[in-house]
């Protein structure tokens, strides 16, 4: 089956990101291809999905599969489209170890480089990161939504607080 350009790009989007919502999809679709809407996600889906062993398209996700969806990873992606309009230039770090969720970039001439991690991990591995205080752009987020008691941000690193309308707000360093 042949594929169209539209549905290889929405491939390579899923296979790097793993998964993501249908409107996360269809936003970066359409960021890349401005005449894609709405209804044509769904044939283009339901083909790529008969096309492709390894692509699944299930109750609004688009996942590889052997994938579990990670809402800490969705909202990852969120932060990412809503930085960069739904045109960011490069994504992915799918497979980046804990605590880091997603890596993109945008900004044209002036390209900017993020990465996305999570301060709820397990390992407490994000306490390296913190400490570092690396000139990498990194966007915290917290499986509570605020961020946890105490917490000094050094240069460059933001904490994205989810807001009731899914949108989120972003909080900086005080540091100069």
């Amino acid at each position: 089956m042949f594929l169209s350009v539209q549905q290889r790009y929405i491939q390579a989007t899923v296979r790097s990101l793993r998964c993501l919502r249908c409107r996360q999809l269809l936003m970066l679709t359409q960021g890349k291809y401005c005449k894609i809407v709405e209804r044509h996600m769904e044939p283009m889906l339901r083909q790529l999905r008969a096309a492709s062993n390894d692509i699944r398209y299930d109750g609004g996700l688009v996942y590889l599969s052997g994938t579990t969806p990670d809402s800490r990873r969705l909202e990852a992606i969120d932060v990412m489209l809503e930085l960069t309009g739904g045109k960011p230039e490069s994504f992915g770090g799918a497979g980046a170890p804990p605590p880091l969720l997603l890596r993109f970039s945008w900004g044209g001439t002036d390209r900017r480089f993020f990465t996305v991690a999570t301060l709820s991990s397990p390992g407490r591995e994000h306490l390296d990161y913190l400490e570092l205080g690396s000139a990498a752009r990194m966007i915290w987020l917290s499986d509570g939504g605020t961020p946890p008691a105490g917490l000094v941000l050094p240069k460059n690193h933001f904490f994205a607080a989810r807001q009731g309308d899914g949108t989120h707000r972003f909080y900086g360093s005080s540091q100069p």
